[in-house]
């Protein structure tokens, strides 16, 4: 019933499974340990089943004629058994690799089984790969065109990154340049050897890749992991100096579109209100409740100013409050900008909250929130 190598095979497997069964019970569940016993029980009954099926390879007493045709060579047996080690490596590391494996077995499955039905259509060779071609370049095609953009896309962000942003510049220039210029050479000289034209293509796209793997290795550019570290791009810094960050290249201009409530005006070192539906200047203005409210600071002072508010504090942990302000980017004269508030409840009693301008005192409007 076995044959003899089925029988070596068998008995590596049940003893795989053996080795995992007491690693896992009595040494205890380690991911790394776990996933390997468990790859190599998997593995070795693969091949059992293999032996088994084929009777060592075997397909009777006569052999293999030699008149039957040598089936095709594939790579996607060798991709199937990647996908399935990066799928069982992806379950003690990131569900990326078991994506990637994922995926990788699907192809090869797919693959593998087309060129298996293909290699049966006919007894003409020919005919059976045109007959391959016809079924699956439709979809190859695109999906090796989307991967391959993606991985220059990649690699071209792993360059920026990584490149000071004058020298990325001049670089991207360069190779702008290199491309325009094979493609007016493809052009213009139609007859190239096909080597030649592939050649051409592939060490352009292994020195992006490469340049983009070598980058990806020096990591990003000191600036941009300060700035990650610090995250001075994701908190407002409300003080009456300029930000280095905060206020570069600020907003002086409000769409005509925005749905705008009130307007602030700073007006010959005085701030002033005045909202829509209400004749004259405001000291006070009401805003809802929990809903948006826009405001326009417009600078009609000498000088750059912001508009801040002031809406209390809010209690982190135990005992523990931070001040909850907001602020628009410094505008110079003539500028305006806007200031959104969403304010969830109303002021405590005797702190109430109030928009004002750092280094004007004595400008203060009052926002009441009913």
């Amino acid at each position: 019933m076995f044959s003899t190598g089925s029988k070596y095979f068998f008995g590596i497997t049940f003893l795989g499974a053996i080795a995992f069964a007491i690693y896992m019970l009595l040494i205890g569940e380690s991911a790394i340990g776990g996933t390997a016993l468990f790859g190599l029980v998997g593995a070795t009954g693969l091949l059992t089943g293999l032996v088994l099926f084929t009777r060592d390879g075997s397909q009777g007493e006569e052999g293999i004629a030699a008149s039957t045709a040598a089936p095709t060579s594939s790579i996607w047996p060798l991709i199937a058994a990647v996908g399935a080690t990066l799928l069982l490596v992806g379950t003690i590391t990131s569900s990326v690799v078991t994506l990637l494996g994922v995926v990788l077995l699907l192809a090869a499955l797919v693959e593998w089984s087309v060129l298996s039905w293909s290699e049966r259509a006919s007894s003409d060779s020919s005919y059976n790969a045109s007959l391959r071609k016809r079924l699956l370049n439709p979809i190859e095609f695109p999906v090796l065109a989307a991967v391959g953009l993606g991985v220059v896309i990649l690699s071209f962000s792993r360059i920026t990154l990584a490149v000071n942003k004058s020298v990325g510049a001049i670089a991207f220039i360069v190779l702008g340049s290199l491309v325009l210029a094979a493609g007016v050479l493809f052009s213009v000289r139609p007859n190239l050897r096909r080597g030649l034209v592939t050649g051409i293509c592939v060490l352009g796209a292994v020195g992006i890749v490469a340049a983009g793997i070598a980058s990806a290795g020096a990591g990003v550019r000191e600036e941009l992991v300060l700035a990650k570290e610090e995250g001075h791009y994701m908190h407002q810094e409300c003080g009456a100096e300029k930000s280095e960050h905060f206020d570069k290249l600020p907003l002086e201009g409000v769409s005509a579109t925005s749905s705008v409530d009130t307007h602030i005006d700073l007006i010959d070192g005085k701030l002033v209100a005045s909202v829509q539906g209400i004749a004259g200047n405001q000291e006070t203005i009401t805003v809802p409740r929990s809903n948006p409210t826009n405001i326009v600071f417009r600078n009609k002072s000498e000088g750059e100013y912001r508009l801040v508010a002031s809406l209390g504090s809010k209690m982190l942990t135990d005992g523990v409050k931070e001040d909850v302000v907001q602020c628009t980017q410094l505008i110079p004269q003539g500028s305006e900008q806007l200031l959104t508030l969403n304010i969830p409840k109303p002021a405590e009693a005797g702190k109430p909250f109030t928009l004002t301008v750092p280094g004007l005192a004595g400008q203060s409007i009052e926002v009441i929130v009913p």
